[in-house]
């Protein structure tokens, strides 16, 4: 990576660039302005909805030239400053419903989304709660199966307490998912679905493409296995002290701080300037 190109940082919001608190901490933010004013780029690289996204977004002044989204895990890439959206991809409305229908049938909570960026979803629940907690997410309740008009950026389940719920149903859908949608685990009560193809990696080659900034000037940064596509594709790695086992192994840089301690700011020093 040459030290004279302009670079882009992609960040994964959750368990990267934010705390638990669900905040960016001080001396982060300063890096990342840092990095904007000597003309490099910034994205937020997010398995989060374009509408939660552009609020953290917003919340911290991310939203200028120069900063941008990647959400839905590669779904939708976004242009603030311009207010444009480079691209958004949808799950095929017939495979959105069979999934609904499965997830009940399973006993599992399990949310859609419109093109609004709303959570549609059957009833309020821990999940539903939490969720919209945690990602200041606008929702609907109520919405059965034949409700499912748009076809949706992503699906996502959720269970609270069990993993191995998760997993099993995973597993014993792969027949029917596996060549049409995307699956994977990004956090581990969070089993998401996706466009087939689509994942961070591809957000990332997309807004890269937008730019014109090569895959080489790219560093990635991120936590989950839903990161994996991202930091395989970037022209550097890396992942704070508190990634997934398996993230770990896919980076060229482990932080030395995790992400209550300023990881994002670490990687900006050491990757962006050092």
């Amino acid at each position: 990576m040459s030290k004279n190109h302009r670079k882009i940082l992609f960040s994964d919001l959750d368990g990267t660039l934010l705390d638990d608190k669900k905040e960016i901490e001080p001396g982060t933010k300063a890096a990342i302005d840092q990095m904007l004013n000597a003309g490099h780029s910034f994205s937020i690289c997010t398995g989060r909805s374009l509408a939660s996204a552009k609020k953290v977004a917003k919340q911290y002044g991310l939203d200028k030239e120069g900063c941008y989204i990647v959400a839905y895990n590669g779904g939708a890439v976004y242009d603030p400053a311009k207010n444009v959206v480079v691209s958004r991809q949808t799950v095929p409305l017939e495979l959105a419903k069979k999934l609904y229908i499965k997830a009940e049938e399973a006993g599992l909570y399990i949310q859609s989304y419109d093109s609004a960026d709303t959570v549609l979803t059957r009833r309020m629940t821990p999940e539903l709660e939490l969720y919209a907690s945690r990602t200041k997410s606008e929702y609907q309740t109520g919405v059965e199966t034949d409700g499912l008009v748009e076809e949706p950026s992503k699906l996502l389940l959720i269970d609270l307490h069990s993993h191995e719920k998760l997993a099993r149903f995973q597993e014993e859908n792969a027949g029917w998912t596996r060549q049409r949608l995307n699956s994977f685990f990004s956090q581990v009560e969070l089993l998401e679905y996706c466009p087939l193809g689509i994942s961070k990696g591809t957000g990332m080659h997309t807004l890269c493409e937008y730019l014109g900034i090569a895959d080489e000037d790219c560093v990635a940064c991120g936590d989950e296995r839903n990161d994996i596509p991202m930091l395989e594709a970037a022209g550097i790695s890396a992942v704070p002290a508190n990634a997934h086992e398996l993230v770990r192994g896919c980076a060229d840089y482990i932080c030395q701080a995790d992400n209550n301690h300023g990881a994002v700011g670490e990687i900006i020093q050491k990757l962006i300037f050092g």
